[in-house]
């Protein structure tokens, strides 16, 4: 059962990275053809920037997921090497929780404002006209993606099986 567990969060963490990955690769390719576009022939494609700032924000939103995991996210090191290693991971458990409450409360907005949009038949105000909920789907899915990595990392610290201080080490060393 264990191995079953350990081999979903492995596809897990690839599929994130992979997603998060290709959507920064077709933001940098719209943009580098949309660069050559205006440079040799004097013209571009209509909505390829709004479609590369799109697809950057995906990316963003799809893989700060992941960084909750890895523990890249901004926090101040230092307390975690001055703080009893109990007091550190109280500490580092009040601050996932409150990062918990952000991420849902991003689920049900996001969610929220994608049905709206839906529902009003929103477009952007480009000449691509695309329906906003497209791009906007990202709020719910990033902040459902970010709350299910935080109540995995909040379970870790309750369980003892993450070490704030060791994490601060190993961050600090890379």
């Amino acid at each position: 059962m264990r191995n079953m567990l350990s081999a979903v969060g492995r596809a897990w963490d690839r599929l994130e990275i992979f997603i998060g990955g290709l959507f920064l690769t077709l933001s940098v390719f719209i943009i580098v053809l949309q660069i050559f576009l205006r440079s040799v022939f004097g013209f571009s494609i209509i909505g390829g920037d709004e479609i590369a700032a799109y697809a950057i924000i995906w990316s963003i939103l799809f893989t700060a997921a992941l960084a909750v995991k890895s523990n890249q996210h901004v926090r101040i090191d230092v307390i975690f090497t001055v703080l009893p290693k109990t007091a550190g991971r109280i500490l580092d458990m009040i601050g996932t929780l409150l990062s918990l409450f952000f991420a849902l409360y991003l689920t049900y907005s996001g969610w929220e404002l994608v049905m709206e949009s839906h529902m009003l038949g929103e477009v952007s105000m480009t000449m691509l006209r695309m329906p906003m909920w497209i791009p906007q789907v990202i709020l719910p899915l990033g902040g459902a993606l970010l709350s299910l990595r935080l109540i995995q990392r909040f379970v870790s610290l309750l369980t003892g099986a993450a070490d704030p201080q060791s994490e601060q080490a190993e961050s600090s060393a890379t």
